[in-house]
Parts: structure tokens; sequence; C-alpha cells
């Protein structure tokens, strides 16, 4: 059954809303979501707008999704048919397209530095989404590096992330965790309950290592004596082979500072050792929610022997002519990423078994990173 959803574009107060395709992509690990829509035009429609720079909302069944800006207008002609397509982002677009200011961030909180170089290009309505606003130390914000670019050394180097909501608002922290799952996804043998019947799971261990040494240079020593006098050493038991990497990272106040950036690389190998994407016909769940970046979903697979709470990393709208309206779910492991901004959260989400469903099936559990101790 193809499954239909009202989707609308708004621009300069008018809906548009008849679409011969679409597609409305966000995900964390993007820095901007974009937005992709396409219509057939009648032969005798004289004149296309061109909404290039236009602010644009994109709405579905009522509910905001998107607030972005439109980059390009596309027409064609073909043999007697038109085509008309808009593409755009959100309005992490500014970030990714403007050039930083060449600023100093050293000494104010995370929230302050992200409104130090967001609000010079525009951006004025920013939050904060985590248990702390830390104290920044030294960030290396370079010449001609991009605002997005900028912003995410000063996120990452506090365990935090950026992102934009639908409503526009600038977000600096991280998930919360503690979230009941919205949904849960069935592929069963038995398939009473399957409400999915694309899926595809990868494991990845090309960054793990069996011991990984983190170096850094403290503040103002700049002999060669001293030169990476800072250090801490993670270790793997669990990894099968002997495979030891060096990592050096940039100048450290001190050891907690070298600790907390060699934490959030372990955290991001982590993420990038585990990826499911799952394809579910519509765009909303059970009960009627739409599907949003930041959501916790349980999984059953039994092809995978898979029984779990996952985190809805990135979710992709789609409109086809042949298959209707269907969603792309981007799931990673839960509590992995950004687990300093909701710590204790965090932890408990990483220890917690997936809940039984409606039929349950074994659990599969996968290995944790507990970070390996100092020497």
């Amino acid at each position: 059954m193809l499954m239909q959803n009202n989707v609308v574009v708004e621009i300069d107060s008018k809906q548009h809303k008849v679409w011969k395709s679409y597609d409305v992509d966000s995900d964390f690990q993007i820095p901007a979501d974009a937005f992709s829509f396409e219509i057939g035009v009648p032969a005798n429609n004289a004149v296309l707008p061109d909404f290039s720079g236009k602010t644009a909302k994109v709405l579905i069944d009522g509910k905001l999704v998107m607030t972005g800006i439109v980059d390009t207008t596309r027409h064609s002609l073909r043999k007697g048919s038109r085509t008309y397509s808009l593409n755009g982002r959100d309005h992490a677009s500014i970030l990714v397209d403007s050039s930083a200011q060449i600023t100093n961030v050293k000494g104010l909180t995370v929230l302050d530095a992200v409104k130090k170089i967001a609000e010079p290009l525009g951006i004025k309505n920013i939050q904060l989404k985590a248990e702390k606003n830390p104290l920044l130390d030294k960030v290396d914000i370079d010449v001609g590096i991009d605002a997005a670019t900028a912003m995410s050394r000063i996120a990452n180097s506090a365990g935090l992330h950026w992102w934009f909501s639908p409503e526009g608002v600038l977000i600096v922290g991280g998930a919360d965790y503690s979230t009941p799952p919205v949904d849960t996804l069935y592929c069963t043998r038995e398939g009473k309950y399957n409400n999915f019947t694309d899926i595809e799971v990868m494991f990845d261990v090309a960054n793990r290592f069996s011991e990984v040494t983190f170096l850094a240079q403290s503040h103002g020593k700049k002999s060669d004596d001293n030169k990476n006098d800072l250090k801490w050493v993670y270790r793997d038991p669990d990894f099968p082979f002997y495979k030891p990497k060096t990592v050096v990272l940039g100048d450290c106040e001190n050891l907690e500072s070298l600790k907390k950036q060699a934490k959030k690389q372990l955290s991001d190998w982590q993420l990038d050792a585990f990826d499911m994407k799952i394809v579910v016909p519509g765009h909303t769940t059970e009960d009627g929610t739409l599907w949003e970046a930041g959501q916790r979903v349980h999984v059953i697979c039994e092809e995978y022997d898979i029984d779990a709470i996952f985190f809805l990393m990135g979710r992709r709208f789609m409109l086809s002519k042949t298959e209707g309206t269907r969603t792309e779910l981007r799931f990673k492991q839960d509590g992995v990423w950004t687990p300093d901004a909701y710590q204790a959260k965090a932890e408990k989400a990483r220890k917690r078994k997936g809940k039984k469903g409606k039929k349950g099936k074994k659990k599969v559990e996968y290995a944790e990173i507990t970070l390996g101790e100092e020497r």
C-alpha cells in the first residue's frame, strides 16, 4: 500500500503542495539539512517564478519540519513537457557558506562562544541543550575557516554538537537519552506485526584499536624537551589483535583537557562502528508522530537477531512515482553520540536492554567502550 502525506512548501506566505517527487533530509552528522522538490508544470503556464534566495518552510501534515533558504530553482522543457524544481537547505547553510570572523573564544562559555560566531551572521535565536555550559580553553579558528567548522570545533571541545531545530533555532548540546522510544519497528519471520521490509546493518572495526595513545602539549611550553608532555592511554582488552594507534591532539591546558578531547575521539569512532538503515512507508510512526532526528526507536529484526533501542541519527522523507511516500531512518547505537551532554542518561542508555515488543525475541548486546586508565 502506498501511503500519502500532505507535504507543503510555504514561500512568501503562499503554499505549494502538488509534487512529482521530493526529498527532505535531516541528519546530525550533516551540517545543513536539505530539501528538494519537483513539480510538473502545464505547458500553458507562461511564467515560472524564481524563488532562489527566498525563505521557505516545509510542513508535513501541518507540522513544521524545516525552515530554510531556497538555493536554486531549475526550469526544464523537454518534448512538450515542463518541470520545475526547488532545492535548498536550512539556516545552517549560512554557517556552511560564510567564513567565520577571526576571534578568540578562550575563557568564554560554549554558548557565548557560539553566539560570537553566529550572531554577526544574523542568527540570533540560540539555545543550550546540555547539563553544563563549560568555559572554553584555547580553540583554533584559522583564517578563512567557515563558520560551521568553527562552531563544530567550539562545540566538540566540550563534547557537544550543534544543529538547527525545524523552527530555525540554533541549538548547542546533545541527545537526551531518557526520552521514551516513539515506536517499535518489526521484521519477523512470522510477519504478523511487520511494519518494514528494507533494512541494512553495518558493523565496522576499521577504527577500533587495541591501544590508543593520546598526546598533547600543554600551553606555554614551546621547547622540544616539553613537546607532547601530556599523555593518556586507552586500552580495549576485548579487541582480538594487537593494533596500536597514536593520536596527537592540539594544545591542551592540562591532562583533564586532553582526556575530554580523547574521549570525544573514542566516542566518534564508536559511533562509526555501527550503522543501521531502515525504510518505512509513509512519514509517521504508528501513532501519527512524524519521524525526526533525535528520536529513540525500538527495533526488532529476527534476520539479524536484533531486539534493542536505537538512536535516530537522521531521517529522509521521500516521494517517488513508483514507490509513493517513504522514510529512510538512519540509526546509531543508543547512548553513544554526544554522551557528555547528559552523562548519566547516556551511560544508562548504553546499559539498557531492548524492551520486549508485541512478540518477544532474544536480545542482541553490543560491545561498549569502557575508557581505559591513564598511565
